[in-house]
């Protein structure tokens, strides 16, 4: 397929593929970024197709990294290969994002203060890109994407995942899904294939300078799969007249299947001294040859020995550097090697590594070379496990603590590094790393702090990805252990516990719990107070003693304002959505999202907007709770957490349903639900699932058949759920003539409305009442309702009571009276973009005799996308363009190229006409 000799490379039989990377390149050049997965076996051609692609374009800068497999436990090690030549632009970058860049790629000291959010670190690596494309278009080249370092994929993944419009495009080369995943199934990818008969007889002649017989070239090409490494080997092992089909190729082939078995051959045959320098070389597969040839002389071999394997082609020393040609020769060295051989290398190469003063290496060296426990190793790792999560290279640190936990002689102290590993493991998003280690620490603790921490994590496991009831008997019994030797550990243990348990009304676990508590001591400081609250508060609601239950958790909420710390606030916001406190809940969210975005913490962000969503929606401001729930969305997919999409496409969902959108509605619940067929999703699960129930059920109401209706909304069990979706049911159920459920739910209505006192659950209470009674009893209801509506802030609940109270009013004849409260059910709807109830409304009117013209159109920013919508948003409040990009984690020219849009879809040429836009 290629050469690889100096000058420029030539290719064979690829030019479907040529052209897909040619269109990436050009897209850059035309301020479209693009990027694209080359995926395929060793020795396909991914390597030169990538090279290829690139020569002679001298208007382009080119950046490249390569994944190295030593460097896979270094944090942020290819990240530093792909920017180093365009790290002069990082004075452009804001103060923080400059800050954190730089500790990330050691070029400072690791940040104190909290923990490094790993995607802040991806925010400034795409505004470095961003600003080296102004000058001229960049091209990244990651080859051996499958052995990048866990830090570098993630944020180079985030990275090309937000590109927009800048200048930017990426190619990554990956061999095929293996134990070194490179997960990338929603980008574009091109999968190579091996060559054909005629790709063949044009590479295997350019490699000889003789024709090779067509018949010959069919025979190689069905042995070796069209595999070019594999083709470009053969003249080594066939001779010139076999090529040329003047003689019979041998019987069978020489060649092995397996490629690297050839190289093996080649390296056994090399003279002792330079197979075991070789072995060093592959130890040390960075190519730094300074370090390898210092590893030499310490394990007494002369530089001299690098000769043989030089004229054999297995190794070429340039400079400073030492390649092999292939990946796959480096493998078969180091694997034809015996074990003793590769230690001794790795013994030498931390030796040399201690010399030139890089302690991460030398202690991964010195790690790969122990057998037995080593405390000095130990220690080593877990410096470098340190310095690496002060970069946010928590991927690396877990790896770090696991191997320093392997070389652990006492059993505490290997569980106390596996937990730590595990924490590691856990914010670097490697959830399923994280349950392995855990499960390797609980065979070696037996403190019972430990195997609490253990609890505590398996857990917060199984309530984010997992069974929630898996999650409860962790904690649960985690409390039991522990609660004699930490109380305050206990009861955050019991509370999550009886959180899960209130959710899921799982009043069986709510007895265990209580069983643990009354074990407990008395609380040891005041400020455990608001937590205990919350854990009674939980029990209470469980139990069915609504009234307790809202006073505990509202007073808990208010402790965490007075305490205004921010994981307690943002916990709080959650708990308002629960006890109806709809200020508490729209004020404590945003400001969530506003810290998240300040500190550029991503991860925050995926559990915070799904949050303000829920409280934007209850407020009336759809167009933003769907915009805050489409990127959420696009950065769960983002940072490679898709499960983490759930919630957020319910509401996505939703707000489509009770627009009359049934195509989106329908599109964003089936990616639910085939999400849902593919991961338990957690305790995210019952509420996404059910929320896309409550929607269609919405549909239904306004169908020719609105009691069927009640087939979607009696299997709702989420309290949360249900209690939004009480007005639906009942009315579903009147309408399909079964009283006794709408009673059931009106009941429970009522017993929450009279424990929080909440208007707009008091207004809902009174509208089942009136749905439920016939007459002059129905208005009187309808208006009571109506009263706490003034009070409340759900505008769609107000415009079912107005256009409930006028149908009761239509139906008895009273429609003149009627017509008010449909005219302002009409506006209501219009106002929210509700089209399908308002055009129920307005039926409604006309069948009591006013013909109503369509009043002002409020859709114009429903013709924005949901980026488009966030830009226009965020723009509209005054911040400059740099500040929005940061904040949305975007470039300044993609927040441009979206803002451009937004002036041209709703018919306005300044910012100042944008800030008069309503975004609700």
């Amino acid at each position: 397929m290629d050469t690889t000799d100096a000058g420029r490379l030539e290719i064979h039989g690829r030019l479907a593929e040529e052209a897909a990377i040619a269109a990436v390149i050009e897209g850059a050049r035309a301020g479209r970024s693009a990027l694209l997965v080359v995926r395929g076996p060793p020795g396909i051609g991914k390597s030169t197709l990538l090279e290829h692609a690139v020569q002679g374009s001298s208007d382009l800068s080119v950046l490249r990294a390569r994944g190295v497999e030593s460097e896979t436990e270094l944090a942020f090690a290819a990240l530093h290969q792909l920017l180093l030549p365009v790290l002069g632009h990082a004075d452009h970058l804001p103060r923080h994002q400059r800050a954190v860049l730089r500790s990330a790629l050691g070029m400072e000291d690791s940040l104190e203060g909290p923990v490094v959010d790993r995607f802040l670190i991806a925010v400034a690596v795409l505004g470095l890109l961003a600003t080296a494309a102004e000058e001229q278009p960049v091209i990244c080249l990651v080859d051996d994407a499958h052995w990048l370092d866990h830090a570098s994929a993630a944020t180079l993944l985030f990275v090309a995942r937000r590109l927009g419009a800048e200048r930017i495009g990426f190619v990554f080369a990956a061999r095929d899904p293996d134990r070194h995943s490179f997960p990338t199934a929603d980008l574009p990818e091109l999968r190579l294939e091996g060559l054909d008969v005629d790709a063949a007889v044009a590479l295997l002649g350019e490699r000889t300078g003789r024709p090779v017989h067509h018949g010959v070239a069919r025979r190689l090409v069905e042995w070796t799969a069209g595999n070019p490494l594999a083709l470009i080997e053969l003249p080594s092992v066939l001779t010139v007249q076999q090529l040329a089909g003047e003689t019979p190729l041998p019987s069978p082939l020489p060649l092995p299947l397996n490629v690297e078995r050839l190289f093996s051959e080649r390296v056994r045959r090399l003279p002792d001294d330079a197979r075991a320098l070789l072995v060093v070389a592959a130890a040390e597969d960075t190519g730094r040859l300074g370090p390898i040839l210092a590893a030499a002389r310490s394990s007494g071999l002369p530089a001299t020995a690098l000769d043989a394997a030089e004229r054999d082609g297995l190794v070429a020393v340039r400079e400073d550097e030492l390649r092999f040609p292939h990946p796959l020769v480096r493998s078969a060295v180091y694997q034809s090697a015996t074990t003793s051989e590769r230690r001794g290398a790795h013994l030498a190469l931390s030796r040399a590594y201690r010399d030139v003063g890089d302690a991460d290496r030398r202690a991964w060296h010195a790690a790969a070379a122990a057998w037995e426990p080593d405390e000095n190793v130990v220690r080593e790792l877990e410096l470098v496990a340190a310095r690496a999560a002060g970069r946010g290279g928590f991927g690396a640190a877990g790896t770090a603590l696991a191997r320093a936990a392997e070389l652990s002689a006492d059993g505490g102290a290997r569980c106390r590094r596996l937990v730590a590993a595990a924490e590691n493991a856990w914010m670097a998003g490697q959830l399923g790393h994280a349950a392995e280690l855990l499960e390797s620490a609980r065979r070696w603790g037996s403190d019972p702090l430990l195997r609490a921490d253990i609890g505590r994590l398996r857990g917060w496991l199984q309530y984010s990805v997992g069974s929630p009831a898996a999650a409860r008997r962790i904690h649960i019994e985690a409390a039991g252990q522990v609660g004699g030797a930490d109380g305050r550990r206990a009861r955050e243990l019991l509370t999550a516990a009886a959180e899960s348990a209130w959710l899921s009304r799982d009043r069986d676990s709510g007895i265990e719990i209580r069983t643990v508590m009354s074990t407990l001591g008395p609380l040891e400081e005041a400020r455990d107070g608001p937590a205990q609250d919350l854990l009674s508060g939980f029990l209470h609601l469980l139990e069915g003693n609504t009234r307790a239950g809202v006073r505990l958790i509202a007073e808990s909420i208010r402790s965490a304002e007075r305490l205004g710390d921010g994981q307690l606030m943002a916990a709080a916001a959650q708990h308002a959505l629960y006890v109806g406190d709809d200020d508490a809940a729209l004020r404590l969210s945003r400001g969530a999202v506003a810290r998240a975005r300040a500190n550029g913490a991503v991860a925050e962000l995926l559990f915070a907007l799904p949050r303000l969503a829920h409280a934007e929606f209850l407020a009336g401001h759809w167009t933003a709770a769907a915009a805050g729930a489409a990127e959420t969305v696009r950065l769960a997919r983002g940072a490679g957490h898709e499960e983490l999409s759930a919630l957020p496409l319910a509401w996505l969902s939703l707000v489509s349903s009770l627009r009359g959108d049934d195509e989106d509605a329908d599109t964003h619940g089936t990616e639910l639900e085939s999400l849902a067929d593919g991961h338990e999703l957690g305790v995210f699960r019952a509420p996404s699932l059910e929320i896309v129930r409550w929607g269609r059920s919405t549909r239904r109401l306004l169908s020719p058949r609105p009691a069927s209706a009640l087939v979607d909304l009696e299997g709702l069990a989420h309290p949360v759920v249900t209690a939004m979706a009480t007005v639906d049911r009942v009315e579903a159920a009147v309408l399909a003539g079964d009283l006794t459920a709408a009673h059931l739910w009106s009941t429970r209505m009522e017993d929450l409305a009279e424990a929080t006192g909440a208007p707009w659950a008091l207004a809902s209470a009174a509208h089942c009442r009136g749905v439920a009674a016939d007459g002059p009893a129905a208005w009187e209801h309808f208006t009571e309702a109506l009263r706490h509506h003034d009070a409340a802030r759900r505008p769609f609940a107000r415009g079912r009571t107005l256009l409930a109270y006028g149908e009761a009013l239509r139906r008895a004849r009273k429609r003149v009276a009627a017509r008010p409260y449909l005219g302002a059910a009409m506006d209501q709807f219009q106002s929210l973009t509700a089209t399908d109830w308002a055009q129920r409304a307005r039926l409604e009117l006309r069948a009591c005799g006013e013909t109503t013209a369509r009043r002002g159109d409020p859709s114009a920013l429903l013709r924005l996308t949901s980026q488009e919508l966030q830009v226009a948003r965020f723009v509209a409040s005054g911040l400059p363009t740099r500040t929005v990009a940061a904040q949305l984690f975007l470039s300044p020219r993609t927040v441009d190229f979206h803002l451009r849009n937004v002036f041209a879809k709703l018919g306005i040429s300044s910012r100042s006409e944008l800030a008069a836009q309503s975004f609700d």
